[in-house]
């Protein structure tokens, strides 16, 4: 369930976790014994799902089956004596190959970067949030940058906390080429790029549209 709703159609972490508890909260069974079994069993999963997306991620991206649901809950109640990992910091999405390579397109027609990116650099930069350290990604002009998260969040395709994600895993590099960008850089660059009526608004709208689009495009 986990593969097909957050890796193949996209749909976020969060909302992928309170959807899967909430569908298994009640139990028709009358019987007082199986019940406490199933309220143990849900606690153990939603504890996996709340605190440990990096178990979820590390058993369920592929094939699963019975022994996959052993093998995860038992590095959940064994590992480091069973207390929870705090989870990574992260765009709250997984993009599938077509949407990153339009991320890509996207990015150098805007052009969002100094350099051109390819959808290798869009799934570094959106599912994984790792820095490029060798050749990292140096942002053309900040205001823009800003503009293109910033709708990215309104379209509901990144976390809202997205200036955080960015300047905590210190993904990208301002204009200048010398800084990473932090939340008040991005802050302040989205505030003076909507100061003004500014050309590349429709395209960067345009390219989000397409974005959604193809992210909401669920494959038969």
């Amino acid at each position: 369930m986990f593969r097909k709703t957050v890796l193949e159609c996209g749909v976020s972490y969060d909302r992928f976790r309170e959807d899967f508890i909430n569908s298994h909260t009640f139990h028709a069974v009358r019987n007082p014994a199986i019940r406490n079994d199933h309220q143990v069993n849900l606690g153990r999963i939603a504890a996996l799902l709340m605190y440990r997306e990096d178990l979820v991620r590390k058993y369920y991206s592929g094939e699963s089956d019975h022994e996959t649901f052993l093998s995860c809950m038992r590095e959940l109640m064994l590992e480091g004596g069973g207390r929870p990992k705090a989870r990574s910091l992260n765009f709250e999405c997984f993009f599938s190959d077509k949407v990153l390579t339009l991320l890509a397109q996207a990015a150098n027609d805007i052009p969002l970067f100094r350099r051109p990116v390819s959808s290798k650099d869009m799934g570094r930069l959106f599912n994984e949030c790792s820095a490029n350290d060798v050749d990292p990604l140096v942002a053309n002009k900040n205001t823009v940058l800003a503009y293109f998260f910033s709708q990215m969040n309104s379209y509901g395709l990144i976390t809202a906390n997205y200036q955080l994600v960015i300047a905590t895993n210190r993904l990208i590099m301002g204009s200048r080429g010398r800084e990473y960008l932090n939340q008040h850089d991005l802050s302040v660059a989205l505030v003076r790029y909507g100061m003004k009526d500014r050309p590349a608004k429709m395209r960067i709208d345009r390219w989000v549209d397409l974005i959604r689009t193809a992210r909401n495009t669920i494959k038969d």
